[in-house]
């Protein structure tokens, strides 16, 4: 139920025909987990926070570092050496105080992905390392979960929306994470923040377009469940590829060989 000061607050949102009063009430009830808080999940977070999205568990076991503060706009000098999830829960209550906020600090694990994960509506994944966007992509397909993944590199970066025993999983795409030093990370190769902006400003709109669609991602066809959006900064160029689920994945396909988050860690070797 929204409150006097809510009503004011959303003003904008509900004057839209997508979104009215109903839209606003379904957004305040919505559950959302947000997997890292670093360049992707920091836009990620604000724009949930603002629109209303009344339930967030942010999930992070880092601490702030001053090279954090090029991209990641949930913090500030003073956060330095700090917890980055109770960080993000003083600035997004700040923000919004109707949230109701859940912080585990602590890193997502094969033994508590699915406790964390487990009754939400949508996972938003935005961490730095492989291994965790696998593990993400196996819980929410074992959670039947959708779950919204980016990754960003120096002026590059993409966003893939996953709907579990529907359309193509990260694993139909990538099959496994590469070799230990085969991809640069951004703390080796760099990054520009604003690309992390722009990723993570599409995948908290990618979110919101899903809980207001009654969780139904086939009411936009356009949107990123089921394709790959690739940008690239340099040349301002967006190529979205539709994508077809793989009968030989490993998770989803028609011969599975992982069945569980014990075999998914067994089978990437996390």
């Amino acid at each position: 139920m929204l409150v006097r000061e809510e009503l004011t607050r959303y003003s904008r949102n509900i004057l839209l025909s997508e979104v009215g009063r109903q839209g606003q009430e379904n957004l305040k009830q919505a559950k959302v987990a947000v997997v890292g808080t670093g360049g992707l999940g920091s836009p990620v977070l604000l724009y949930l926070a603002a629109v209303g999205v009344g339930n967030l568990t942010i999930i992070d076991s880092d601490t702030v570092d001053l090279t954090n503060l090029q991209r990641q706009v949930l913090f500030r000098n003073a956060s330095v050496g700090k917890a980055k999830a109770e960080e993000a829960r003083k600035t997004l209550l700040q923000l919004n105080p109707h949230l109701n906020l859940t912080v585990q600090n602590t890193r997502l694990q094969a033994e508590n992905a699915i406790e964390l994960l487990n009754g939400m509506d949508l996972v938003i994944e935005g961490a730095d390392n492989f291994s965790t966007k696998f593990l993400v992509n196996d819980a929410c397909y074992f959670l039947q979960i959708p779950f919204l993944t980016a990754g960003i590199l120096q002026f590059s970066g993409t966003l893939l929306g996953v709907v579990p025993h529907n359309t193509a999983c990260y694993r139909c795409v990538f099959h496994s994470p590469p070799p230990p030093g085969e991809i640069p990370s951004c703390a080796e190769a760099g990054v520009i923040g604003s690309v992390a902006g722009v990723l993570g400003s599409l995948q908290a709109t990618e979110a919101i377009r899903y809980l207001l669609a009654g969780k139904n991602p086939q009411a936009g066809e356009e949107g990123a469940f089921g394709s790959l959006l690739q940008y690239e900064a340099k040349k301002l160029e967006f190529r979205k590829i539709a994508l077809q689920r793989n009968t030989k994945c490993p998770l989803c396909g028609s011969h599975p060989q992982i069945t569980d988050l014990t075999s998914s860690t067994e089978f990437c070797n996390f």
